[in-house]
């Protein structure tokens, strides 16, 4: 979709309403829970149907996840009604970002306090319960956590303003027979930006870091011209993509124009979030699985290129019209 786009190339319950937790809880208490339930999410086998929901810009997409990891061989994912199937990384958005990585839970304690919050219970399982909290004191995600030692059960995520914009949920969940612990539990999705000098080098300029906390953990050049940048706060993921070229915005169906501080992107309603515009000769498009007020602040600090006004318009046709004219002398 981004190539056809270029020219010229060189849960089942309803959302909760957290409260942030006793301000004299200063410590990351639930940090070590968290960790926890992320190994058993890879280690653990287990087989289950989870609810998943997120609010967009333009309202709520749902999905049915007919979900089996198997410790060794992952996390497979049926969705439904398409039937597709995939074996993905239970700590990436397509995995519902319930076993993150290492990587991913050392970001999450620089920029949050992770603090346990009591019990509860989610698809008829005990659980224990963890938020997320921002400097501020709000509630950032809330965790319910298998005491039986299983994955996560329920997640949600909240932006700045205590809305509930991603939620995922196990409908019923079965756990395989525990197994004596390895030695070596498997953590794929860390920080992989080993080629990030020589595209430094090569003249690529990009942030390190993006508003809301995002830190660069991902950078590769997947072919000519084309860049992917991948960044998180340890809860959410938003997800650059830098080609060399022009926006052919007649292909652009289904996208709606808005004016950004003088400038031009597309808009695709989406659970995704999907953003695209131009700029000094390349277009950018984000996808993001993060809280929309978050996506808005990161695009808005990228390169932009305000849309040219009318008498530049008229300017450059007339030094069209000049050069042509001096063609035919």
């Amino acid at each position: 979709m981004l190539l056809g786009l270029v020219v010229g190339s060189p849960a089942s319950a309803g959302p909760a309403h957290a409260g942030p937790p006793d301000e004299s809880e200063s410590e990351d208490t639930g940090l070590h829970l968290l960790r926890e339930a992320a190994v058993a999410g890879r280690t653990r086998g287990y087989s289950g149907t989870q609810y998943v929901t997120a609010w967009g810009r333009s309202g709520s997409v749902s999905s049915v996840l007919e979900v089996r990891n198997v410790p060794g061989e992952g996390l497979t994912v049926r969705a439904q009604p398409s039937g597709q199937v995939q074996l993905v990384d239970p700590g990436s958005p397509a995995g519902g970002m319930s076993a993150p990585s290492e990587m991913m839970l050392t970001v999450l304690a620089r920029n949050y306090r992770v603090v346990a919050a009591g019990e509860g219970s989610a698809c008829g399982r005990p659980a224990r319960l963890v938020d997320v909290v921002r400097p501020d004191g709000t509630v950032a995600a809330r965790y319910w956590l298998d005491e039986a030692g299983g994955p996560v059960l329920r997640r949600e995520i909240l932006d700045g303003q205590g809305k509930v914009v991603h939620a995922g949920a196990f409908v019923d969940l079965a756990l395989d027979p525990a197994r004596e612990a390895s030695a070596h539990v498997p953590d794929p999705g860390g920080s992989d930006l080993g080629e990030m000098p020589g595209l430094r080098a090569l003249g690529w300029r990009f942030p390190e870091t993006l508003p809301g906390r995002l830190e660069l953990f991902a950078v590769h050049a997947t072919s000519p011209g084309y860049l992917y940048l991948g960044y998180s706060d340890g809860l959410s993921v938003v997800s650059l993509f830098i080609q060399s070229g022009v926006l052919d915005e007649e292909r652009l169906r289904g996208w709606h124009a808005r004016r950004l501080n003088g400038h031009t992107i597309w808009i695709r309603d989406s659970a995704e979030q999907e953003t695209i515009w131009a700029s000094g000769g390349h277009v950018y498009t984000v996808f993001a699985d993060a809280p929309a007020d978050m996506v808005d602040a990161a695009v808005a600090v990228l390169p932009h290129e305000p849309a040219p006004n009318l008498w530049t318009r008229l300017g450059r046709g007339a030094s069209r019209l000049l050069a042509w004219a001096g063609f035919f002398r």
